[in-house]
């Protein structure tokens, strides 16, 4: 109830921008807050635990943001019809995350540059960054995603459309729509994900030591390009659908795959896999939900269904965990008596 109070009146207290530019609040976590029109000046006055709240924006341009403090961003949201009263946040720009940004953590935006961590060997280790409910392009977890990380990440409920770039790293993604390849993961795990590329998008490389459990793949070549291997070995597959062919005719050279069950449902068709889905690019108009009938439905190794709704589901709609504007009206001028009329609706999220 205390942090539903304070962000409250921060946006009350920024309500005198709404005729004019919307302000990016920090609340402070030694108290107080602050109120700023650009990104990099609030990150500048910000200091680690510190919420950076973002506002509903059609554009923020960012430049290229260098983030080396552990602090909270957090976006408005990503889909329209859920930020109806707030906008969407949607930055365009790059973000690279270097040293000094351990324990913070992205959620509720659009980015349509790269997420990079590091610019060099020297600044790229991050630990324990959490990035959720955000719309990505690129990600590099190193500063060029081939360099060896010790950083620890988890990105939780996105949505991914370009490359991933690993750095060796022993990350996990869970719950997360990722549209194209896989690239330098050692040791990572992949859960309950909707993995959407098609056979021109699945040349994943350098996939070693790590487990796919409870994904969706809607193609099967899972660590090869036609049929040559690409330097994957000793990985493990358990409890996923893999449509439109299956994962053993690709799985048997040099070892790609070392643990392989019986909980893998192979050559599903797609008929039997999503509700309302087509193509291997995510599409807000789409229903990612298992049609009735899938063999997917309670087929998960933690007997919920296989993707993205099973485990600690995805959440529809991806607001931010923070309580979300649902309604706003500020009145264009005061009535006669001086009062300025103002409705605010605001709910509190569940997760």
């Amino acid at each position: 109830m205390k942090k539903l109070i304070i962000l409250f009146s921060v946006m009350i207290l920024g309500i005198h921008s709404l005729s004019a530019q919307e302000l990016i609040a920090v609340n402070h976590v030694s108290g107080g807050s602050e109120f700023f029109t650009r990104l990099d000046s609030a990150l500048i006055h910000s200091s680690n635990g510190d919420y950076i709240y973002l506002p509903g924006t059609a554009l923020m341009n960012i430049g290229t943001l260098v983030i080396d403090k552990g602090v909270h961003i957090i976006g408005a949201g990503i889909y329209p019809d859920s930020c109806f009263a707030t906008g969407t946040t949607f930055l365009t720009g790059n973000i690279t995350i270097v040293s000094g940004a351990d324990n913070g953590s992205l959620q509720g935006l659009l980015l349509n540059g790269e997420l990079r961590f590091g610019t060099s060997q020297a600044n790229q280790h991050v630990s324990s960054y959490y990035v959720s409910r955000c719309n990505l392009s690129t990600i590099y977890l190193s500063n060029n995603g081939s360099d060896t990380t010790t950083s620890s990440f988890l990105f939780r409920e996105n949505i991914i459309r370009g490359h991933i770039y690993g750095g060796h790293s022993n990350a996990s993604f869970s719950n997360n729509i990722i549209e194209a390849q896989l690239n330098n993961f050692y040791g990572a795990t992949f859960l309950h994900n909707d993995f959407l590329w098609g056979n021109v998008k699945t040349l994943n490389q350098y996939i070693k030591n790590s487990t796919f459990s409870n994904n969706i793949f809607k193609y099967s070549c899972l660590a090869y390009y036609g049929h040559y291997i690409i330097y994957c070995t000793d990985n493990n597959y358990y409890h996923n659908i893999i449509a439109n062919g299956p994962l053993s005719f690709y799985s048997d050279y040099f070892g790609c795959v070392v643990n392989y069950n019986s909980g893998n449902l192979e050559n599903v068709p797609d008929a039997q896999i999503y509700t309302s889905q087509g193509g291997n690019a995510y599409n807000i108009h789409h229903n990612y939900h298992l049609i009735a009938g899938s063999p997917g439905i309670n087929g998960a190794s933690d007997g919920t269904d296989i993707g993205i709704y099973g485990g600690e589901p995805f959440k529809d709609g991806m607001l931010p965990v923070n309580p979300h504007i649902q309604f706003k009206y500020v009145a264009g001028s005061t009535s006669p008596d001086g009062t300025l009329n103002i409705h605010y609706k605001v709910a509190a999220q569940e997760k």
